[in-house]
């Protein structure tokens, strides 16, 4: 079985104030990424990258095609506990700490309230930010940010993680960690 398929899948959007034209910001698009797969979804500024994702999570909704992650639809909430998602700009709640947001985020993906904060100690580990697990996310670099959203992303153990922009705000040393990491979450058989 296939961890992505999408058929068809396009988006067009209405712009103008008084009389709205119609703006494509996705054309058909027909992908297929097999289960334990890195795929990099790669192209210019505007070519419907994040778009495409964004439908894939739910947050747009196509105006036309399908899709499928590991066999369920789009709205299936079964899918949405199977998958991991760090956008490209990410937003945190920057007056907590990095353990009280992945904490947070551990509760809301259901991670057992007896082990949720291990999973965030291990997650910090995990990304380089165990020294700094105390320390308010107004404080973190933006590269410390970018790493915090890594780990939210896979913190519940997800089959699927989509990765937006995951090298932005990284230094070299920093690309080449999540490219490691990349490699190490398909070792553990996730997409």
């Amino acid at each position: 079985m296939a961890a992505i398929e999408i058929q068809g899948l396009e988006k067009t959007y209405s712009v103008g104030f008084w009389r709205k034209k119609p703006k494509l910001a996705l054309r058909p698009l027909n992908l297929k990424v097999e289960d334990g797969e890195i795929f990099g979804f790669l192209g210019p500024n505007g070519a419907g990258k994040t778009t495409t994702l964004k439908m894939l999570m739910g947050l747009v909704y196509p105006t036309g095609g399908t899709a499928h992650i590991l066999g369920m639809e789009l709205d299936d909430p079964r899918m949405k506990a199977q998958i991991g998602f760090l956008p490209e700009q990410p937003y945190f709640y920057d007056y907590l700490t990095g353990r009280e947001l992945l904490e947070y985020y551990g509760r809301l993906s259901g991670v057992d309230s007896k082990t949720v904060s291990r999973k965030a100690s291990e997650m910090l580990e995990r990304v380089g930010l165990k020294d700094s697990a105390n320390v308010q996310l107004r404080k973190f670099s933006k590269g410390m940010l970018q790493r915090v959203g890594i780990a939210q992303a896979i913190l519940h153990g997800p089959r699927v993680v989509f990765f937006d922009e995951p090298m932005s705000g990284l230094d070299p040393m920093g690309r080449r960690e999540v490219r490691d990491l990349m490699v190490e979450l398909k070792r553990e058989g996730k997409t």
